[in-house]
């Protein structure tokens, strides 16, 4: 399972360094403000964003790299560190998280990789190791976790915990949380 992850992972960079040196970077002074729940991007003359849009750090590399369709994030957005390292890769559709998100550590392997439906957390959240090794899962439908309760991967076992109420009612408002046998002693 570890090997099929690197060679993804790999083959990942690959394709991504290929298409940026094909694409024209657009680096777009731009501002954003809050429109309900998503954000709502205009360029310096007012124009909502619209295609690709790389927003750069002051020392150079980029913060962000983002598509957008009428002013609001749609499609693929990667967020990186200051060291130019990706931490995270989201889709959105009309501004709201909508399918496949991923949270990197520093090392370039997932932390979490989690799914949303209409910008509430829908379907299995996984979480890894550093070293890329999974250490537990949790399902959410529409946002709500189920049945209260994450498998645990420890040495090699898998586990299933019960959250205690704190945790259950973080979850309720819909946030990533990481299920571990090591938080639960």
């Amino acid at each position: 399972m570890e090997k099929k992850i690197l060679i993804l992972m790999l083959f990942g960079v690959f394709f991504c360094q290929q298409v940026s040196a094909n694409e024209e970077e657009r680096f777009v002074e731009h501002s954003c403000e809050p429109v309900d729940e998503r954000n709502y991007c205009v360029d310096a003359n007012g124009e909502p964003l619209e295609g690709k849009i790389y927003t750069p750090w002051p020392d150079g590399g980029y913060k962000a790299i983002i598509n957008y369709k009428n002013g609001y994030a749609d499609g693929l957005a990667t967020y990186f560190n200051d060291q130019g390292k990706p931490i995270e890769r989201v889709y959105y559709k009309s501004g709201i998280k909508n399918g496949m998100d991923k949270i990197y550590y520093a090392n370039r392997t997932i932390k979490v990789w989690a799914n949303y439906k209409n910008g509430k957390l829908d379907g299995w959240q996984n979480f890894f190791t550093p070293q890329g090794r999974q250490q537990g899962k949790m399902y959410y439908k529409n946002g709500k976790l189920t049945d209260g309760f994450c498998i645990s991967y420890n040495n090699k076992r898998r586990q299933k915990m019960y959250l205690t109420a704190e945790q259950k009612e973080q979850n309720e408002d819909n946030q990533l949380f990481f299920c571990s046998a090591e938080e639960q002693k």
